[in-house]
C-alpha cells in the first residue's frame, strides 16, 4: 500500500513539474529563442549585407541570436510570401528592400503584393544609393557624355540589373524617363551575375548599389559616373545625377523590417525599440557607413506612411512609362 501511495505521489509531483515547466515556458518574455531575418536576395547582396550587420548589432539588445536566411527569387516575392504566411510570433521577420514596394505597385492584386501589404511594418533602418557605372569599353567618362552616346544609339546600349523591379532596374527606368534616352534592359537573377557581365563588358552599364560596386571602382575596372541619391557618397568621388544635369532625381535602395500581420502589438513595439537602440550604437553606424549605407530610422507608424508613399511613387512611373516587370 505504501508503495502504491508513493508511486501515485511521485506521478503527481512529475505532472505538476511538467505543467510548471510548460507554464514557465509560456510566460517567458519574448524573445526566448533565435529570431530569423528572411532576405529575398542572395548572400553578398546589399540587402543581405545590411541584414547581417543589423542582425549582429541587434543581438545584444534582444539577448537572442538573429539568423539570416536567404530566400532569393522574383525580386523578393518568394521571401515576402514566406513571411506573410508564417506564424505571427515575432520569430520570422522580413528584412525587406525597396524592391518589394515596386512589386506591390506593379502587381497590386498578385499574391506577393497582397502578402506585402498585409505585413506589419516594424522599422526602417538604412539606405544606400545606386551608382551609375559603365565599362571602360563604352568610352564615356561623364553623365552628359553617356546621355549623348545613348541618344545617338537609341535602344542599342544594354544595362544590367539584379532583376525586374529591383532598385537598379527602377533607377535605370527613371533615368530613361528623365533624360529621354532608350536602353535595353537585361535582368539577372542576382547582382553577382549582373556585375560579372558588366565587368566583362558584355552588358556595359549598370545602376549598382554602392557597396557592391565600390571595389570595382577603386580597382579601375569600372568607371563611376554619378550617384542616384540627392547627396554625394563619401567613399566615391562622383557627383549626384542632379548635379550632373538630370533634374528631379533622388533614388536610394532602402531596407526595413516587417512582420506577419497577426504579430502581437507588444512584440512589434519591443522589436521597434530594440532596433532603434541598435541603430543608435556608434559601432552600427560605423559598420553601415563602411558599406556606404546611411541609417534612416522610422518607427512602425512612420514606416507605414513611407511604404505607402513608395508604392504611389513607383506605381506612377510604372503606369506612365508602361514598364513591364514580367521580363
Amino acid at each position: 500500500m505504501n508503495f502504491i501511495r508513493g508511486l501515485i505521489l511521485g506521478c503527481c509531483v512529475s505532472i505538476f513539474a511538467v505543467c510548471g515547466s510548460v507554464a514557465n515556458a509560456q510566460s517567458d518574455p519574448y524573445p526566448n529563442k533565435p529570431i530569423k531575418f528572411i532576405v529575398g536576395f542572395v548572400a553578398g547582396s546589399a540587402t543581405d549585407t545590411a541584414a547581417r550587420i543589423v542582425a549582429e548589432r541587434l543581438r545584444p539588445q534582444l539577448g537572442q541570436q538573429i539568423l539570416v536566411e536567404n530566400r532569393p527569387g522574383a525580386s523578393s516575392s518568394i521571401a515576402t510570401e514566406l513571411v506573410a504566411g508564417s506564424p505571427g510570433d515575432g520569430y520570422t521577420l522580413l528584412f525587406s528592400s525597396s524592391s518589394a514596394t515596386v512589386n506591390a505597385a506593379a502587381h497590386s492584386n498578385s499574391p506577393s503584393a497582397l502578402a506585402y501589404k498585409s505585413l506589419v511594418p516594424i522599422a526602417l533602418v538604412a539606405s544606400i544609393p545606386n551608382i551609375l557605372v559603365v565599362n571602360s569599353s563604352l568610352g564615356v567618362k561623364s553623365v552628359q557624355e553617356f546621355i549623348a552616346l545613348a541618344k545617338s544609339k537609341p535602344g542599342e546600349i544594354s544595362y544590367a540589373s539584379s532583376g525586374s523591379g529591383s532598385s537598379p532596374h527602377m533607377s535605370a527606368e527613371l533615368f530613361e524617363s528623365r533624360t529621354g534616352i532608350q536602353m535595353q534592359h537585361v535582368p539577372y537573377k542576382g547582382s553577382t551575375q549582373a556585375m560579372n557581365d558588366v565587368l566583362s563588358g558584355l552588358v556595359p552599364v549598370m545602376f549598382s548599389p554602392a557597396s557592391s560596386v565600390l571595389p570595382h571602382i577603386n580597382s579601375g575596372k569600372l568607371i563611376a559616373l554619378a550617384t542616384t541619391s540627392n547627396r554625394r557618397t563619401p567613399l566615391i568621388s562622383v557627383p549626384t545625377l542632379e548635379e550632373a544635369g538630370v533634374a528631379n532625381f533622388n533614388v536610394s535602395l532602402w531596407f526595413g523590417i516587417l512582420a506577419p500581420k497577426s504579430t502581437d502589438a507588444q512584440v512589434i513595439n519591443k522589436l521597434s525599440i530594440a532596433i532603434s537602440k541598435a541603430l543608435d550604437d556608434p559601432e552600427t553606424k560605423k559598420l553601415l557607413a563602411a558599406q556606404t549605407m546611411d541609417i534612416i530610422k522610422a518607427d512602425p507608424a512612420e514606416f507605414k506612411v513611407f511604404i505607402n508613399s513608395e508604392i504611389v511613387k513607383w506605381g506612377g512611373l510604372i503606369k506612365s512609362n508602361k514598364i513591364d516587370l514580367n521580363q
